[in-house]
């Protein structure tokens, strides 16, 4: 009896350690298949999401420089740490993710063909972030607007940079021309979700050209901008200016320009530098004309003329600024220090804007007042720089500009 007993122990101790024998066996084999189909992998982004063909995986939610955006952000940008990715609804901090800029393209390691959903922060490098900090240790050159714009402001401001060269690495020794940095500009001034873009003005007018040979203020159509944005970017000569180089081409980002305009301007209430700038992005024009453009060059807004004074010792940039930029200089109130501390203003030329008078089909505004489309006035080519071009040396001023390069 106690012999069977036994006997049946024996057995039965056996049997449960068969059994976890098994299941150890078929997890080392289970883990080892895991380990095996879960590896790294690089896919390709598509609008905000991987491509499905590759893997059941979705972008869910994505911050540029602290900002929500709905799509991945073109140019140089690093993907931070405090990505992350959930499988099921959890967090999985096993799964490690990096981003190639260049390619954009998304690695996932290890790689799940499981529902995963991906949290994605980005941070630019280089470009405009590097000109922002180096805008805002200049001081009282620059300032930010009520949108978070930064301005150079005052009569003549440390804004030079070498542009328009036919070689960037050594510009020195190459031809290049001024031009100046107006500021950096958010993406409700120029499209480009969560980008932060620097914008540059020609420091001199290529000549007197009309704003359209047909008479009409829409700059979709309108002879100079397709002057501008033809031959003069395929490197013809436009004017006393030379045609843009192939070079600096390839550092000019294609935007979209904001045509909003007005009809009423004459008065404080609607006529400041602030009004302007919602004009400028708004969607009043006349008839049929179009509230956006996409392409590399225009011109100045009001705005930037208005926002670009520093006022002086008897008129401050504060009371400047509740003064409606028609009447600068055409009031009892004295606003000479408004316009001869402001760099954008040239007291020999009336300049162009790309902004028009909504109530009639050929008046757009010049500095100073308005004016016939088909009338002659300066023209200062306007541009915005891709978001990966930083600032290679010199300091701002006119004897050592700023010198560019693609980081």
């Amino acid at each position: 009896m106690n012999f069977v007993t036994l006997k049946r122990s024996h057995l039965k101790r056996n049997i449960i350690i068969g059994v976890v024998a098994v299941l150890l066996i078929s997890a080392i084999i289970l883990n080892f298949t895991r380990a095996k189909y879960r590896v790294t992998q690089s896919i390709p982004l598509v609008n905000g999401t991987i491509n499905y063909s590759l893997a059941d995986i979705n972008i869910v939610a994505i911050t540029v420089d602290g900002v929500p955006s709905d799509t991945i952000p073109d140019g140089n940008y690093n993907l931070l740490d405090t990505s992350y990715c959930t499988v099921d609804g959890e967090e999985d901090t096993t799964i490690e993710l990096s981003y190639d800029s260049a390619t954009k393209n998304f690695t996932i390691t290890p790689f799940t063909t499981k529902g995963t959903k991906c949290y994605l922060d980005f941070e630019e490098v280089g470009g405009a972030s590097d000109v922002i900090a180096d805008l805002v240790n200049t001081s009282d050159e620059v300032v930010l607007d009520e949108a978070g714009n930064a301005r150079y402001i005052g009569a003549n401001p440390n804004n030079y940079v070498l542009f328009n060269c036919d070689d960037y690495n050594n510009p020195s020794s190459s031809t290049c021309e001024l031009w100046r940095i107006i500021g950096v500009f958010s993406e409700d001034t120029h499209g480009r979700s969560g980008e932060k873009l620097v914008k540059l003005i020609r420091s001199e007018s290529i000549g007197n050209i009309a704003w359209d040979s047909g008479d009409v203020n829409d700059w979709t159509t309108a002879s100079l901008q397709e002057s501008l944005n033809g031959s003069y970017l395929s490197g013809t000569s436009l004017g006393s200016g030379r045609g843009i180089t192939s070079a600096t081409n390839d550092m000019v980002q294609e935007v979209t320009w904001k045509l909003g305009g007005t009809a009423s301007y004459t008065s404080a209430s609607n006529g400041l530098a602030s009004h302007f700038y919602g004009y400028e992005r708004g969607e009043t024009v006349y008839s049929s004309h179009e509230t956006t453009w996409t392409g590399k060059i225009g011109l100045m807004y009001p705005s930037d003329y208005g926002y670009a004074t520093s006022g002086g010792s008897t008129t401050n940039r504060t009371s400047c600024l509740a003064v409606e930029l028609y009447n600068w200089g055409y009031t009892s109130f004295d606003s000479s220090d408004c316009y001869n501390n402001d760099w954008l203003y040239d007291s020999s030329a009336a300049q162009w804007t790309l902004t028009p008078i909504s109530s009639i089909s050929y008046y757009v505004f010049f500095v100073y007042s308005t004016g016939y489309v088909y009338s002659s006035y300066a023209v200062l080519p306007s541009v915005y720089l891709k978001s990966n071009i930083a600032i290679s040396g010199g300091d701002g001023s006119i004897v050592l500009p700023y010198t560019l390069k693609q980081s």
